[in-house]
């Protein structure tokens, strides 16, 4: 069952990191305040909960885990989970207004 979603999980950071290519930027704002929002409300993203359920590594994010997979180990934990909670939405919701509405690149799909 966890392979399942840890699948999931990967599958659903991949559509999300490129929403910006086929989903309007407005819709992308919306679901990253709805992320941002979940994380602080459920101390963490449920399907990490859900992953990491013993108590060495209940505190574990997925993408720290990714990281950890790929021997990356020495990293500050407080401002990663910064630049990945608040960053990364920003950065794809910029990316996606200018592909989008400023060079008309893009024209999203949804």
């Amino acid at each position: 069952m966890k392979k399942n979603v840890i699948a999931l999980h990967f599958i659903l950071t991949i559509i999300a990191w490129t929403s910006f290519l086929w989903l309007d930027w407005k819709i992308i704002a919306i679901f990253s305040l709805a992320h941002i929002i979940m994380l602080k409300l459920g101390n963490g993203c449920f399907m990490s909960h859900y992953q990491f359920q013993d108590k060495k590594t209940n505190n574990t994010r997925f993408y720290e885990w990714w990281l950890g997979l790929m021997g990356i180990k020495n990293y500050n934990r407080e401002k990663l989970r910064i630049f990945m909670t608040y960053f990364v939405p920003l950065i794809i919701v910029i990316v996606g207004i200018i592909l989008q509405d400023v060079l008309k690149i893009i024209t999203p799909f949804i």
